[in-house]
C-alpha cells in the first residue's frame, strides 16, 4: 500500500476511536476546560500516532540499494522487477492508486478553497465595516445582517441588532473566546479537516470543538456577574442570524438548546476527571496496533533467532553470483549476496522458507529448518541474442519446475509506485538494440560467444549512468555491449511518491553464432 495513503487511513481510524471515547464518557460532563483539551489531544495524537508507529520500524537491510530490473523481451508491453505491478497490500493497480490520490488532491483543494474564501469575505467585511477600539480588542459594526462573531482580535456585531442591553454580554462572550485561544484550536482543527476531509469523524470533531468552546465562553460569562436568566434571553434573541464561519467563534443559533440545558445541568463532580486518563493506555493501544509485528529486527513472539549463512552460486559455472536477493518468503526481511558470492540473514522461524532470485536466474526457495548453511546454485535464465536470423531475441526456453510453485508475493520487496519506462515500451527498446548491435568482426570471426551481463543505473533524469560488466567474454563484445547500452536514450525514470528516483537494471545476453 502506497505510504502516504496507510498514513491517512491509520490517522482516520485513530481519529474515529478516540473521539468514541470522547463521545461515551466525556461529552456530557460540564468539565469544559478538560473536554477541550482531550479533543485537542486527540486530535493532534491522531495525526502523529502513525508516522510514531512507522518510524520505529527498523528498515531492512536491502532497502539501501538501488531496486534492480530486468527487461523482458518476451513481452512487449512492459518492464519486469523482482516486484509486481501491485501494491503490497491490497493488490490495487497503480493506475487505481493515482485516481484514488486524484480524488484526494482535489477534496483537499476544495476544503482549502472554503477556508481561502472565507478568510478573505472576513476581511472584506472587516475593510468595508466600521471600527472601534475597545478594551484592547477591534469593535467591527457590520452592515450586514449576520450573527455575531470573533475573529483573532477583532469581534464582529450587526449593527442593527445589538442594543445596549446585549451589547456588554456579546461582548463578553466573544472577548472569552479571544482569551481562551479558541482561534487556535479552529486553525488545528481546519488544518486537519483539510488533510482528512474524507472522513466523516473529523466534521464530528469540528462540531464537537465549536460545542465546547461555546460552553466555555458562557462559562466565563456568567462567571463575570452577567445575570443567567438574562443572557439565555440574550441567546434566544440572537437564534437569528446570517452564515455560519468555520474560521470564527460565534455568538451561535444552531448550539442556543444545548447551551442553555448545559447552563442548567448540574457540575460533574472533579472526580470523574480521572476517566479522562483512560486516554493514556487508549492511544499506547494505537501506537502498538499500528507497530509491525516485526520491530528493531526483533521478533515479538520471543522465539529463538537463527542465523542462517552460505555462499549463491551458478549452476552450471561453478562461479559466485554477487548482487543475488535472499528473502524470507511472505515478509519484507532479506539480504543481499556480498561480492565473493556469500550472504549471512537472521531468520526468526525454523519454518520460514528463504527465496534465492536474480536477474537472468530462475528463482529458487529452500525451507531453513534446522540448517545454519545454506547454500544455492542458481540456474541461468537468459535472454539470448541471434545474430544469424536478423539480430532476433530468443529467450532460452527452461522447463517447468513442478516440485516448486514459487509464490510471487515472495519477490514483493522493494515497492516502486512507477517501473522506468522506454519510448514506445519494450518492443521500441529491442527494435533499437537489433539494428544498433555490432558483433565485433574479430570476435565473429575466432567464433567467441558467451554471456554478457550488463549493469546500468537509469538516472532520476532518465539517463543511463554507471554501465558496467558484470560478466563478460572477451574486452571487443563486452566494448561493443557497453557502448551498445550507453546509447540508449530517453528512459523516463522510475517514479515514487510523485518524485523520479534511480535504479538499476541488469541486462544479461548470450552472444552466439549459430552454425
Amino acid at each position: 500500500m502506497n505510504s502516504f495513503i496507510e498514513y491517512e487511513i491509520k490517522a482516520a481510524i485513530s481519529l474515529m476511536v478516540l473521539y468514541l471515547f470522547y463521545w461515551l464518557f466525556l461529552k456530557r460532563d460540564t468539565n469544559f476546560r478538560l473536554n477541550r483539551i482531550i479533543l485537542l489531544l486527540s486530535l493532534i495524537a491522531s495525526m502523529i500516532i502513525p508516522a510514531v508507529s512507522s518510524s520505529i520500524i527498523k528498515a531492512p537491510a536491502i532497502t539501501e540499494n538501488l531496486p534492480v530490473f530486468s527487461i523482458d523481451f518476451s513481452n512487449p508491453t512492459s518492464l519486469l522487477s523482482s516486484d509486481t505491478q501491485t501494491t503490497a497490500a491490497g493488490n490495487l493497480p497503480l493506475s487505481s492508486w493515482r485516481i484514488l490520490y486524484m480524488i484526494y488532491i482535489i477534496g483537499a483543494l476544495i476544503v482549502f478553497a472554503r477556508l481561502i474564501y472565507q478568510a478573505i469575505f472576513i476581511k472584506a467585511i472587516s475593510h468595508l465595516s466600521k471600527k472601534a477600539s475597545h478594551e484592547g480588542f477591534t469593535i467591527i459594526s457590520m452592515s450586514t445582517d449576520m450573527v455575531p462573531f470573533s475573529y483573532f482580535r477583532k469581534i464582529f456585531i450587526p449593527s442593527s441588532k445589538i442594543d445596549d442591553t446585549s451589547f456588554d454580554s456579546i461582548i463578553a462572550h466573544e472577548k472569552s473566546h479571544m482569551n481562551q485561544g479558541h482561534y487556535a484550536d479552529l486553525f488545528i482543527m481546519e488544518i486537519i479537516t483539510v488533510l482528512q476531509w474524507f472522513n466523516p469523524i473529523v466534521w464530528m470533531y469540528e462540531k464537537s470543538v465549536k460545542e465546547v468552546h461555546e460552553y466555555l465562553a458562557d462559562e466565563a460569562v456568567l462567571n463575570s456577574g452577567k445575570s443567567r436568566g438574562q443572557y439565555q434571553a440574550i441567546l434566544v434573541n440572537q437564534a437569528m442570524g446570517g452564515p455560519v464561519f468555520i474560521l470564527t467563534n460565534q455568538f451561535n443559533q444552531s448550539l442556543i438548546k444545548k447551551r442553555i440545558m448545559m447552563m442548567k445541568k448540574i457540575k460533574t463532580p472533579h472526580v470523574a476527571q480521572l476517566k479522562a486518563l483512560f486516554i493514556v493506555p487508549l492511544i499506547a493501544g494505537l501506537l502498538m496496533a499500528f507497530a509491525t509485528p516485526q520491530m528493531n529486527g526483533q521478533s515479538i513472539s520471543g522465539a529463538k533467532q537463527i542465523t542462517v549463512k552460505g555462499k549463491v552460486t551458478d549452476r552450471a559455472t561453478g562461479k559466485s553470483i554477487p548482487g543475488s536477493i535472499v528473502l524470507v518468503k511472505m515478509t519484507t526481511k532479506g539480504t543481499v549476496v556480498d561480492s565473493d558470492g556469500t550472504y549471512q540473514i537472521i531468520i526468526d522461524n525454523p519454518e520460514d522458507i528463504l527465496v534465492f532470485t536474480n536477474v537472468g536466474y530462475r528463482t529458487q526457495e529452500m525451507a531453513v529448518g534446522s540448517n545454519s548453511v545454506i547454500n544455492v546454485q542458481l540456474e541461468q535464465d537468459i535472454l539470448t541474442l541471434n545474430f544469424v536470423k536478423g539480430n532476433s531475441f530468443i529467450l532460452r526456453e527452461n522447463k517447468p519446475d513442478v516440485e516448486k510453485d514459487v509464490d510471487p508475493a515472495a519477490e514483493k520487496y522493494i515497492i516502486i509506485e512507477e517501473l522506468p519506462s522506454y519510448p514506445g515500451g519494450t518492443n521500441a527498446l529491442h527494435e533499437f538494440l537489433m539494428s544498433n548491435l555490432k558483433y565485433p568482426e574479430d570476435a565473429k570471426a575466432r567464433g567467441i560467444e558467451g554471456e554478457v551481463m550488463v549493469s546500468y543505473t537509469i538516472s532520476s533524469e532518465g539517463k543511463i549512468i554507471n554501465a558496467k560488466i558484470m560478466r563478460g567474454i572477451s574486452p571487443d563484445i563486452d566494448a561493443e555491449a557497453l557502448r551498445l547500452t550507453n546509447s540508449i536514450k530517453e528512459w523516463k525514470p522510475a517514479e515514487q511518491g510523485g518524485k523520479p528516483i534511480p535504479t538499476t537494471v541488469n541486462m544479461p545476453i548470450e552472444f552466439r553464432i549459430n552454425k
